[in-house]
């Protein structure tokens, strides 16, 4: 699978990673997060709170769990095994910044494993993480930025996981630019 592929979830899975049956929530409340799922992305990224609707509460309950923070992990490792192969020619090549992703190693893999581990995240945490991995146009990981910006935006990513964090200007501001 591609560094960028991420399953696409509606969501079957508390935060507890267990099965919920789907008549829980409306069939409406499903399709409407489907289809504004990258608006809504951005939005709790940016440190929308993920009571203010119920359409953003779904999308962070579904961020936060197990299952999905797994398959975010999983794609980072990925990233840094491909960061450290030889450069492919043609059909095989890598989009990803190598230079970047190996200046930034220590932090991706402490966000790794913050991301496996049990204490409970921030769907803005998350949100910021799916953003820096799915926007290959604007982030860091892929788009050749200045020295840096990748490992700045790695440890606030680490920072906006935490439950009790609160969404500073700076925060804000590289989440926005992922």
């Amino acid at each position: 699978m591609p560094t960028i592929a991420v399953r696409p979830s509606l969501g079957d899975h508390d935060n507890s990673g267990h099965n919920t049956p789907r008549s829980s929530r409306p069939l409406a409340l499903r399709v409407k997060v489907a289809v504004r799922r990258d608006s809504l992305l951005r939005d709790l990224a940016a440190g929308a709170p993920g009571g203010v609707s119920p359409e953003l509460a779904l999308r962070a309950s579904k961020l936060v769990t197990h299952r999905h923070r797994r398959q975010l992990a999983d794609s980072l490792s990925r990233t840094i095994n491909e960061a450290h192969q030889p450069v492919m020619r043609r059909a095989n090549m890598s989009i990803i910044d190598r230079r970047a992703v190996i200046d930034a190693e220590v932090e991706i893999e402490a966000l790794i494993a913050r991301l496996r581990s049990e204490r409970p995240v921030a769907a803005r945490g998350v949100a910021i993480v799916e953003l820096m991995i799915t926007n290959a146009v604007e982030s860091p990981l892929y788009d050749y930025a200045e020295p840096g910006a990748l490992r700045r935006q790695m440890t606030a990513a680490m920072t906006a996981l935490e439950p009790e964090s609160e969404p500073t200007p700076e925060l804000v501001r590289l989440s926005l630019a992922a």
